[in-house]
């Protein structure tokens, strides 16, 4: 409380300029969500890039799924958007008839990650003998176009949606206006601040009890024998082909492991060359600190590898998204990538 004699300054009016919003204290937001959607469109549906005789061009979405907002507090810029975005492309190579057919994948366009950090995931449908050509692409020259165009999408949030958020004041306030542009500040910083604030805990972030935790085990039938598919979950080149990204994997007992752009991560906790891995293992938007264990037991079959992944420990609420992942970025694309998976995705 204030003292005697002393207001407390957040409810004091002050002379405004255009008396509304005082301080820039309350709390101000604007759906972004439909600019976004139409920005989006623009910036990505069209595009193209050719490499010699490769072709590539991004057709249409096959999905945009999100939310974006552009909020005031106290005099703070907060902007908070969320995306999962497919979109179809079509790739040709000069001199082949073929055209290969298939989507990118972006799981995590978010005000968590930096435009560089966005993952750009390959799925390729049409089966021919340019795939390592047009997969290679998608790893580097498509991914860096992508998020070149996403970086565009950001900037381009924050200057338009800033626009009328921090209000005018007859006394100028250089903590808020620096140099003519809008202080914009990082939302886990300020989330903290108004934590503290309140003296709470954000319950997601530090869960309050238990977690609900269940298992599953998926079985799957490689046709390569144990020694390459090893080689293939645990060798970085490799594992950065099917991925699709950049991967970090440090082979030992209590070495860590990244991939999809630090969207999965864990530590090793024991490893037997060609036969089993054991991991602690976690998706990035698991609860704080918490982490499945994750075992992938290789048996050869003299002319295939069964594949067992058993999980446990998975948190309840991301059961069903932990296993259809695994089964789709692990599995899956191991078997389109190396060509050695026994059914036809």
């Amino acid at each position: 409380m204030a003292k005697w004699g002393e207001g407390d300054p957040r409810w004091i009016v002050e002379e405004r300029a255009d008396a509304a919003n005082v301080n820039n204290w309350h709390w101000v937001e604007k759906n972004a969500t439909p600019w976004s959607k139409d920005r989006l469109k623009d910036l990505l549906i069209g595009q193209s890039f050719s490499k010699g005789p490769l072709k590539f061009e991004l057709t249409e979405f096959k999905k945009l799924e999100g939310e974006a907002t552009a909020n005031n507090r106290k005099a703070k810029l907060i902007f908070l958007f969320e995306w999962e975005i497919e979109i179809k492309f079509k790739a040709t190579i000069a001199g082949s008839d073929t055209v290969y057919d298939g989507h990118l994948e972006i799981p995590n366009l978010s005000d968590e990650n930096d435009a560089s950090e966005v993952d750009v995931v390959m799925d390729l449908t049409t089966k021919g003998a340019h795939e390592s050509e047009i997969r290679h692409a998608g790893a580097h020259e498509v991914r860096d176009l992508v998020r070149k165009q996403l970086e565009t999408y950001i900037r381009e949030l924050k200057e338009e949606f800033s626009k009328g958020l921090i209000l005018p004041t007859d006394k100028a306030k250089p903590q808020i206006i620096t140099h003519g542009k809008t202080n914009i500040v990082d939302k886990r910083a300020f989330q903290n601040e108004v934590i503290a604030e309140k003296k709470t805990v954000e319950a997601k972030t530090v869960p309050s009890g238990p977690i609900e935790v269940k298992s599953f085990e998926t079985h799957e039938t490689m046709k390569v024998p144990p020694e390459r598919l090893y080689e293939i979950l645990t060798v970085p080149q490799l594992v950065q082909a099917w991925s699709n990204g950049p991967a970090q994997m440090d082979l030992k007992a209590g070495g860590s492991f990244s991939l999809l752009g630090g969207q999965i991560s864990g530590t090793f906790d024991s490893v037997k060359e060609n036969e089993k891995l054991v991991m602690k293992w976690r998706l990035k938007k698991y609860p704080a600190n918490h982490f499945a264990t994750i075992t992938m037991t290789l048996k050869d079959q003299n002319d295939s590898t069964d594949l067992i992944i058993n999980a446990e420990g998975v948190p309840a609420e991301y059961l069903d998204e932990t296993r259809e992942g695994i089964n789709r970025y692990y599995v899956q694309s191991i078997g389109r990538t190396f060509g050695c998976g026994m059914k036809i995705f």
